[in-house]
């Protein structure tokens, strides 16, 4: 799907490319949702575009994110996406300045999150926007916002499961998968975030950043800073819940291990003493004897008594 914003205010949304009419002048912002390889030919001709950067996605030089021509300013980054199950899934977002329009790719999981987002801190019915750079400077704030939203989701779910850990004594290894894949989700967040910074700085430092636009560049990286300290702050919560889960399971197998040995000593003794009176030697005074029996039941009782008289002093249970 294509959305087109032109200055008038009207939104037009396509579901081909053939069925816009480009007039630069009357436009500021085209979204391509859901896009394909087979669509960025025909978007690089029609709307003359350099995409370049586009599946560079994994390379770690920022010269590949970042791409700062005479007529066009290309930005690549990736954003973790909300996904069903309980790890995120990192998507693409492409976002391009060329003619004074902002042309922007994303999927339609990252556009409905971000939308979603906006709607609820924003009143964006009633945001009009003057110019493409008061445009693009609101879509870097929003998926600024979008971070600390994703961050503070994972930081409720470590906290949540901090105070679970606190009230409860059994755990089970899907605990420490929780534990893991909260880690892994907010790597990818840090890995991101590191990302869309240095987008950011090298952003703030272009030619093409008027003073008007530099001062909210700033303010989104002196935001995306303090988000990023709250990333360090679950990595360590993380630790010391993962630390707290497994000496809760050491001291559970400890106990599982204290039963075991009360267990093993107390029928060691009747062991023994059956093990003795099933030899069926010929010369076995006890054999002959009338309550021979009953002799060796009491004392199977007592040998099995004992000890456990004897760890309860020592207080193993």
């Amino acid at each position: 799907m294509i959305e087109i914003y032109y200055k008038n205010g009207n939104i037009n949304k396509y579901t081909t490319i053939d069925e816009i009419e480009y007039v630069p002048n009357n436009i500021f912002s085209i979204r391509f949702i859901d896009f394909t390889n087979l669509d960025l030919k025909t978007i690089a001709e029609k709307f003359n575009l350099e995409l370049s950067s586009f599946g560079k996605g994994e390379d770690i030089e920022i010269s590949s994110h970042y791409i700062d021509s005479a007529d066009q300013l290309s930005l690549n980054f990736t954003i973790p996406s909300y996904a069903p199950n309980t790890i995120f899934e990192e998507r693409d977002i492409y976002i391009l300045i060329k003619n004074d329009i902002v042309f922007t790719f994303l999927s339609s999981e990252i556009e409905a999150n971000l939308n979603q987002l906006t709607h609820f801190i924003y009143d964006i019915e009633n945001t009009k926007f003057e110019t493409y750079s008061e445009l693009f400077l609101f879509q870097i704030g929003v998926i600024s916002d979008y971070y600390a939203d994703i961050v503070e989701l994972i930081s409720k779910k470590i906290k949540d499961l901090f105070q679970e850990t606190l009230k409860s004594k059994k755990f089970k290894e899907k605990d420490l998968d929780y534990i893991a894949e909260l880690r892994y989700n907010n790597l990818l967040i840090r890995e991101s975030l590191s990302e869309f910074q240095r987008i950011l700085l090298l952003l703030n430092k272009s030619d093409k950043n008027k003073d008007n636009t530099s001062s909210k560049v700033r303010e989104e990286i002196d935001d995306l800073a303090v988000i990023e300290d709250y990333l360090q702050y679950n990595f360590s919560r993380l630790d010391d819940l993962n630390g707290n889960i497994n000496s809760k399971i050491e001291l559970e197998q400890n106990h599982i291990f204290k039963i075991l040995t009360i267990i093993t000593v107390c029928i060691s003794l009747p062991t023994l003493i059956v093990g003795v009176y099933g030899m069926n030697f010929k010369n076995m005074p006890e054999l002959n004897w009338v309550f021979g029996y009953q002799f060796v039941v009491i004392v199977l009782i007592v040998s099995f008594i004992i000890p456990l008289i004897y760890f309860k002093i020592k207080k193993w249970f």
